[in-house]
């Protein structure tokens, strides 16, 4: 698979914005992001997680030197490959009931630090490494550097900026918060500062020591110089003693402080194991994590240790960064983490401060604070108004003693002041606001959040130019009772109009969540631009008073459909491709089985030629032929024999040598057993030219990611007709596709870009005459994959032909595309498929021998209801009557004019008496009738 640097920048960039089209994610291979420089990393050090299924000896047996063959290692290569959380260390000096006990169900003692010594990059090494299955990531040792720009231009002891975040006010409220444990993630502190010493909790940690080179570590999280004193300057910010004659007042009083040192002695700014010192203060009792750096290396380590942290009930603060940029910022960016940034005295955005979508709240960052060997200075940055907030969380804490940290949270950021008029160049990019501490000691605000939100349109869900959405909230209140709320939707974006706006709610009392709420119409202008995203904002308003606002975003005009009601969940476009509207997963959901993605491409190719092949699949220019041009967008059909049923009409007309075709595609899916594991995908195509063609082949290519780390087995059984795909190393889904159609002969043409004098041979690309051959093939082998050490990254072409399709005649191919957890279940679902497949297809060819079709009613006998199917081959008139056996009609079932296809009538027969019963059907005068026996 090509383009894994895209993949991983998708990773790399997802945030929570209210989408409800939500893409699944299959990173494919290692990069990092052009952001990434070595000086972000340790180098020749993998941080390596093991996947939930491999057992505590599978682990010990890899991690030995017998083992490391399996990750691409050498015995002698390995300097050292160690758990990083071999137990929960825990302070005999924290009180026992502030002490997290409660089960890791993140699984970081299934984390471990590999060193090695080999003259592989750290790229070439992690990709090796996720090439063994039992991995479940492997990522580099980050490192992160503090938000620090040191001013020693001016000492001042007069702290206006807490009159700014008005805590001198709240300090008339309360000024104790002693029970409020502050986590300094952090360079280390002065443990004996005159200004600090009573508020350290004792002992904190050393997880680094002297050098990163050799760490060591010990309960001594003291800095040993001035020129690593970040994590003492952060201190004062986050809980300086106050009320005791000397130095500088914090906004929390007398919080304590648990120091954990995560830097080395002899680097002033490197934070080397900062996630793992957010994992020993919550395990010994934190309740606000402090991380005052960053840096641009998401990952899913961090983003695990950030979920551990939240389950187990802290809140963890991040600096936004200073480099004056919306770039993401790592652990500020994770979803979870409160992202802070800065402003000056006069609430404009500081100069340095980043600033963007992920920021959740500002405050002052210019301030006098604690420096080493009791000393103050002057110092600027988010690493400052980080602990601002912090310091802030600890005093609503003990103000209000019920609240768990999310409330906390929502109580700072529903208290901010909002400073976007100050900031029209950053409006909604400085989250909620700055910082009041006295609004959030004193004010007993709601806190209400959107939860869900659901969009019906006239369209069957494609949202198109011209229609009129209702949008539906269900809402949550995270703080105080809402008496009389209201909710507003707002939009600037000009392709919309909201027709009903506004919607009262009544009173939400606390943690109370309102389903349903609307709906909100909002007309799609047309001109709307396909699959435009647009931003809406929700303000909420009640009497007590209140007012907030929140963003969403609804993506709009879709050229495609999601498919989700059954096992398998997929998405139908408006150019023949299945799961994602464009070759490189663009819109849509691709193809997941029980939350697990399995497809990374599907589309459709027919070829007549070498150099007559539509298409809209990847081709040799690293990018996709784009042959097929949409004539009518997908849309929904009632469908009586299907849950769901699509359909979308498109032509090849982009192509530079077309074939003049024009193909309808339907998309069918099933929600009962045994037909709830796949979809039917259908494709007729008619011969819009003026002469015959001859030698057509159909076929749909498919690249599938069953092991994430493309280390999969591709086989093909001739008898059934059905390509598949499975994980090499087994512990993983099977996936494929099954040619339903029996008028040619079938093809399976297995791929990899990893084989030499394949047609997707690394940096070969997909010509037309390699797709021509790919379709013209016939069998080309039964498997492929299956004889290699580590299974390949696999994609094949599977249908059939040759076809001959005379002028405006049309032929018709189908596929099931279908997974199971394992071989059996496949084929059970393949068959079903089939059985499926054939039993419409003797349907649709009654209804075209004689016009319309009439089925058995079901159940029968009948007790008090039942159903009557029946389809018609054009618009027209029915009427269907229930006769007795004296020939008396006794009910008027149905008589109306109705489209043509399949319909479902519901016969209510508990007014009637047992016996034998004739429904007659009448259509375009001809007649037909069937016996119904009643039973009481």
């Amino acid at each position: 698979m090509k383009h894994y640097l895209l993949l991983f920048l998708l990773f790399l960039t997802l945030a929570a914005s209210g989408n409800d089209d939500p893409k699944p994610l299959n990173p494919r291979k290692f990069k990092f992001a052009k952001e990434i420089s070595p000086n972000d990393y340790l180098p020749n050090t993998i941080i390596v997680k093991f996947k939930e299924s491999v057992t505590r000896t599978e682990i010990i047996k890899i991690t030995s030197s017998y083992g490391l063959s399996s990750l691409g290692f050498k015995s002698d290569e390995i300097k050292g490959f160690n758990q990083v959380f071999k137990e929960t260390q825990l302070s005999s000096l924290v009180p026992l009931q502030s002490r997290s006990i409660k089960v890791d169900s993140i699984g970081l003692d299934r984390i471990y630090e590999l060193k090695f010594t080999s003259n592989k990059s750290v790229e070439e090494a992690i990709n090796e490494i996720l090439l063994d299955q039992n991995i479940e990531y492997a990522e580099p040792s980050y490192i992160y550097y503090s938000s620090f720009i040191p001013n020693d231009t001016f000492y001042n002891t007069y702290q206006n900026y807490l009159r700014q975040i008005q805590a001198d006010k709240a300090w008339d409220l309360i000024r104790n918060s002693s029970n409020s444990i502050i986590a300094i993630i952090d360079s280390g502190s002065d443990l004996n500062h005159v200004d600090l010493k009573a508020n350290i909790l004792l002992p904190g940690k050393d997880l680094v020591g002297l050098s990163f080179k050799n760490p060591q570590e010990d309960d001594d999280p003291g800095v040993k110089s001035d020129s690593t004193d970040h994590g003492v300057r952060v201190s004062g910010v986050a809980s300086a003693v106050s009320n005791n004659g000397i130095g500088i007042s914090s906004v929390a009083f007398n919080a304590k402080l648990m120091i954990v040192k995560v830097g080395s002695d002899d680097n002033a700014r490197a934070i080397y194991r900062g996630y793992e010192g957010i994992k020993y203060a919550v395990d010994n009792g934190a309740h606000i994590i402090n991380c005052s750096w960053g840096g641009p290396g998401g990952s899913a380590f961090g983003q695990d240790i950030i979920n551990y942290a939240i389950s187990k009930g802290s809140l963890v603060i991040a600096a936004a960064g200073n480099s004056n940029n919306s770039s993401l910022t790592y652990p500020a960016s994770y979803p979870g983490v409160m992202g802070v940034a800065a402003v000056d005295f006069n609430d404009t955005k500081s100069s340095y401060s980043n600033f963007g979508f992920y920021i959740s709240i500002t405050a002052p960052g210019d301030v006098i604070t604690t420096a080493n060997g009791n000393r103050y200075s002057l110092v600027r940055g988010t690493s400052f108004s980080t602990p601002l907030v912090a310091s802030a969380a600890a005093l609503v804490k003990a103000r209000f003693p019920l609240f768990d940290m999310s409330q906390v949270r929502e109580q700072l950021l529903a208290t901010a002041d909002n400073i976007d008029a100050i900031n029209p160049n950053h409006v909604g990019l400085l989250g909620k606001g700055r910082l009041n501490v006295f609004r959030a000691v004193s004010e007993t605000l709601p806190s209400i959040r959107y939860q869900k939100l659901l969009v019906l349109d006239n369209a069957n869900g494609s949202r198109p130019p011209g229609d009129t959405l209702k949008i539906f909230f269900d809402l949550k209140n995270f703080l105080s009772p809402a008496f009389s709320l209201g909710a507003k939707l707002s939009s600037s974006n000009p392709n919309v109009q909201i027709i009903d706006s506004e919607f009262s709610i009544g009173d939400l009392a606390t943690s109370q969540i309102k389903t349903m709420v609307g709906p909100f119409r909002v007309y799609v202008k047309p001109g709307v631009a396909e699959n435009e995203l647009i931003d809406f904002l929700i303000t909420y308003s009640a009497s007590n008073p209140y007012i907030n606002q929140e963003k969403i975003q609804i993506r709009v005009a879709l050229d495609y459909l999601n498919i989700e009601v059954n096992q398998v969940a997929t998405s139908m476009t408006s150019i023949g491709r299945v799961g994602f509207t464009d070759w490189e997963m663009q819109n849509g959901l691709g193809f997941v089985y029980k939350d697990d993605p399995l497809l990374f491409e599907a589309s459709l190719m027919i070829g007549a030629s070498p150099t007559q092949v539509s298409n809209n699949t990847r081709n040799d220019l690293d990018l996709a032929d784009e042959h097929f041009r949409k004539k009518k967008t997908v849309f929904k059909i009632i469908d009586p024999n299907a849950t769901f049923l699509g359909q979308s009409e498109f032509d090849d007309s982009g192509s530079t040598n077309p074939m003049n075709l024009y193909i309808k595609n339907q998309i069918r899916a099933f929600s009962v057993a045994p037909d709830d594991n796949y979809v039917l995908v259908d494709y007729e195509i008619q011969n819009k030219g003026s002469s015959a063609l001859s030698g057509i082949y159909v076929g749909l290519f498919t690249d599938w990611d069953v092991d994430e780390n493309g280390r999969d087995i591709t086989q093909y059984d001739v008898f059934n007709r059905l390509a598949y795909v499975y994980g090499k190393f087994g512990n993983t889904p099977y996936a494929g596709v099954k040619l339903l159609s029996t008028e040619a002969r079938p093809l399976y043409y297995p791929m990899t870009y990893e084989l030499p004098g394949d047609p997707l041979e690394s940096g070969n690309g997909f010509s037309l005459s390699e797709k021509y051959i790919s379709l013209t093939s016939g069998i080309k082998s039964t498997s492929l994959g299956e004889n290699s050490a580590n299974g390949h990254d696999v994609m094949f072409v599977s249908g059939n032909g040759p076809y001959q399709i005379p002028a405006n005649a049309s032929i018709k191919v189908s596929f099931a595309m279908l997974a199971g957890d394992n071989l059996t279940d496949l084929l059970a679902s393949a068959k079903a498929a089939q059985k499926k497949y054939d039993d419409l297809n003797k349907a649709f060819a009654a209804l075209a021998n004689e016009g319309f079709i009439l089925e058995q009613n079901y159940p029968n006998p009948a007790f008090n209801q039942s159903t009557i199917k029946f389809g018609i081959e054009r618009d027209g008139n029915v009427s269907i009557f229930l006769y007795n056996t004296l020939g008396k009609k006794v009910k008027n079932l149905f008589s109306g004019r109705l489209s043509e296809g399949f319909h479902t009538i519901n016969v209510d027969t508990f007014d009637l008496d047992s016996g034998i019963y004739v429904y007659k059907m009448l259509f375009e005068g001809k007649e037909k009738s069937l016996k119904m026996i009643i039973t009481k």
